[in-house]
C-alpha cells in the first residue's frame, strides 16, 4: 500500500488530496476517507448517516462542482454512463455548470502570442478584450483576422492542464485504492478513471475539436440547411481554437425567431434530421447539441457550434441499431436479445428470463404508444435504467447519442409544441432500412468481401490439385467399389463444374460493381448497360447453380 501513497510525498499533491477528502466529509462522503485510510472493507455505496438532508444525487452533483474543473467534467462525462449509475443522479449529473468568472484579459494575451508566436495587435485587426463565455477550460473571445476575418477566439486558461493532470494523478492513486479494499463493488474503479482521463485530456487538446469542426463541414457540404463554421488553422493551436464566427440566432431565444420571421417548426425538423444523419449516415455526431451550441444564420441555415465533445458509431453498430429499432416497432423481444447478444451487451451471469420480462414489458409500452405521444426523455430513462440494472454493456457511444437524441427533442419541443423526434426518426430509419436492400450499394459496400471469396475460390482448384497430388505422391492406399469411384469421379467434376461458374459468376458481380460506379459508358435507365448486362449473365449463372441443386441433385438422389 506505501506504493500507491507513495504518490502523497510531493506537497503539491498531498495539499490536493487533503482539499479533496474535506470536501467529501463536508458533503457526506466521510466513508471515503475511511476506505482511504484503513485497511478493511465496507459494503459498496455504503453513505454513513449524517445531517446533510440533501439527496444523495444532488450532494454528489454539488460536490463535483465545489472540486473544480477535473470533477466537474468527469461528471459530465459520468453523464452519460447510464450502465455505471442510476438514472437519478445521470439527471443531477446532466445539470453540472461549467461558468466560472473570467481571468483578466492580460493573461490571455500572453498565452496567445505565446502559442501563435506574434502579437495580438499583428495578428488581429481587432480583439474584444471582453469574453463572450467562460468556462472552465477556456475563454471565448470575439475578434477580427488581419485578413478581415470575423471569428471567435477560444483561449485555455493559464495552468489548467498541469491542474487537471494532478487532479488525474490523484484519482488514478485513489482508483487503485477503492480497487483494493472496496472488495465487493461491482465496477472497476481504475478502468473508469482511466477511460474518463483520456475524454477529458483530449478536451484539453483544441487541435483535435478543430479536427471535428472539419468533419461536420465536411459531411455536411451538400446540405442546404446545416452550415459548419470554418476553422482558420493558421491562428489555431493545441491551446488556442480559432473558428469563423456565425452572427446567428441561438435556438434558445424563441421570440427573437419569431420576431426575425423563422418557420419554428421548420427549424425543429431541420435539427432532428441533422442529428439523424449525423447518426445514421455519417456515424459521426455532436455530442452536446444543446440550445447554446445552435444557431439560426440569416438565412434560415442551421449552424452548431463547439465540437468538443463528439461521438463516432461503426457501420456495423449503426445496422445493429436500425435492426434494434425495427425490433422494438415489431414488438419483438426475442429479436432485441438476440441483437443485443450480437452486440456483446449480455454478460454471462445476466438472468436472460427476467431481462426478457422487463424487456417485454418496456417495448409492449413503445408499441401500444402512438409514436407521437412517446416523449424522448421518458423513453431514454426507461432505457438507461434497465441497463444500470442488469449492468448491459452497450457500445460506448450508445448513451451518448441516446442524450443527444434527447436534447435535440428537448430543443424541438420548445420550437413547436407537436414536434415527435419519434415521428420523424421512425420515418428516417424505415428508408436506410429499406437502403440496405438496395443490390448495387449492399455489392459495393461488400466489395472487398466478395474479392477475397473471389481469390479464395480462384486458388481452390490448385489446393485441391496439389492435395490429390500429395495423396498419389505418398501413395495412399484407399479400397473403394468400382461403383462408388465413378459416382465419386461424377460428383467431383460436378462440383469443380459448379465452383467454375461461382467463380465466374463472382468475377462478373464484381466487375459489373465497378463497372456500375462509373460515369462512363452508354446508360439504360440511368445505369451503365454493360454493368447491367454483367449482373444478368451473373443472375442466369446463379440459377443455372441453383436449379441444378434443388431439381437436377434432387432426382438423382
Amino acid at each position: 500500500m506505501m506504493k500507491l501513497l507513495s504518490i502523497f510525498s510531493s506537497k503539491k499533491y498531498i495539499k490536493r488530496y487533503k482539499e479533496i477528502l474535506k470536501v467529501l466529509t463536508k458533503n457526506g462522503f466521510g466513508f471515503v476517507s475511511e476506505v482511504l485510510s484503513k485497511k478493511k472493507s465496507i459494503p459498496f455505496l455504503y453513505i454513513r448517516k449524517n445531517d446533510v438532508p440533501v439527496a444523495l444525487s444532488e450532494r454528489i452533483r454539488v460536490t463535483l462542482e465545489e472540486l473544480g474543473p477535473t470533477f466537474v467534467k468527469m461528471g459530465q462525462l459520468l453523464s452519460t454512463r447510464p450502465d455505471l449509475l442510476p438514472h437519478d443522479i445521470i439527471v443531477e449529473l446532466s445539470k453540472l455548470q461549467d461558468n466560472v468568472p473570467p481571468i483578466e484579459f492580460n493573461t490571455i494575451k500572453k498565452i496567445i502570442e505565446e502559442e501563435l508566436k506574434d502579437e495580438v495587435s499583428n495578428l488581429f485587426v481587432s480583439f474584444d478584450e471582453k469574453p463572450i463565455a467562460s468556462a472552465s477550460i477556456g475563454q471565448v473571445y470575439r475578434a477580427r483576422t488581419k485578413e478581415g476575418y470575423d471569428v471567435v477566439v477560444k483561449v485555455q486558461r493559464p495552468g489548467i492542464y498541469d491542474k487537471i493532470n494532478g487532479d488525474i494523478i490523484i484519482l488514478k492513486t485513489i482508483a487503485k485504492i477503492l480497487n483494493e479494499r472496496l472488495t465487493d463493488s461491482p465496477v472497476d474503479f481504475v478502468d473508469i478513471v482511466n477511460e474518463l482521463s483520456e475524454s477529458l485530456l483530449n478536451e484539453l487538446d483544441y487541435t483535435l475539436e478543430g479536427n471535428n469542426a472539419d468533419k461536420f463541414r465536411e459531411n455536411f457540404i451538400n446540405e442546404t440547411y446545416v452550415y459548419i463554421p470554418k476553422i482558420y488553422w493558421e491562428y489555431t493551436t493545441k491551446k488556442v481554437l480559432t473558428m469563423e464566427y456565425i452572427d446567428g440566432t441561438s435556438v434558445k431565444n424563441k421570440h427573437k425567431l419569431i420576431e426575425n420571421g423563422f418557420d419554428l417548426k421548420k427549424i425543429a425538423y431541420n435539427g432532428a434530421m441533422s442529428i439523424l444523419m449525423q447518426i445514421f449516415e455519417f456515424g459521426f455526431f455532436h455530442g452536446d447539441p444543446h440550445p447554446g451550441n445552435i444557431l439560426i444564420k440569416s438565412d434560415g441555415k442551421l449552424s452548431y457550434i463547439d465540437f468538443g465533445i463528439v461521438g463516432y458509431i461503426d457501420r456495423s453498430n449503426r445496422q445493429m441499431i436500425v435492426e434494434l429499432f425495427k425490433a422494438f416497432v415489431d414488438n419483438d423481444t426475442d429479436e432485441v436479445i438476440s441483437i443485443l447478444t450480437d452486440m456483446d451487451a449480455i454478460r454471462d451471469e445476466t438472468n436472460i428470463r427476467h431481462l426478457k420480462y422487463d424487456l417485454s414489458g418496456m417495448i409492449s409500452y413503445f408499441y401500444n404508444t402512438p409514436l407521437k405521444n412517446i416523449n424522448i426523455n421518458d423513453s431514454v430513462k426507461k432505457i438507461t435504467s434497465l441497463i444500470y440494472k442488469y449492468k448491459l454493456m452497450m457500445p460506448a457511444e450508445f448513451t451518448l447519442l441516446l442524450k443527444s437524441l434527447a436534447t435535440i427533442e428537448g430543443v424541438g419541443k420548445e420550437l413547436d409544441p407537436d414536434f415527435s423526434i419519434s415521428d420523424i426518426a421512425r420515418d428516417f430509419i424505415r428508408k436506410i432500412y429499406m437502403s440496405n436492400f438496395n443490390f448495387v450499394k449492399t455489392i459495393n459496400e461488400n466489395a472487398k468481401d466478395l474479392h477475397k471469396i473471389y481469390v479464395h475460390l480462384k486458388k481452390l482448384p490448385s489446393k485441391l490439385h496439389s492435395i490429390i497430388s500429395k495423396i498419389l505422391k505418398d501413395n495412399v492406399r484407399v479400397k473403394l467399389d468400382i461403383e462408388e469411384t465413378e459416382k465419386m469421379k461424377y460428383d467431383l467434376n460436378l462440383m469443380i463444374n459448379k465452383m467454375i461458374i461461382s467463380i465466374i459468376a463472382a468475377s462478373l458481380i464484381i466487375g459489373s460493381s465497378l463497372i456500375m460506379s462509373s460515369d462512363g459508358g452508354y446508360k439504360i435507365y440511368g445505369y451503365n448497360a454493360v454493368g447491367l448486362i454483367g449482373y444478368l449473365i451473373s443472375f442466369f449463372l446463379c440459377m443455372m447453380i441453383v436449379y441444378n441443386i434443388i431439381f437436377v441433385e434432387k432426382k438423382r438422389k
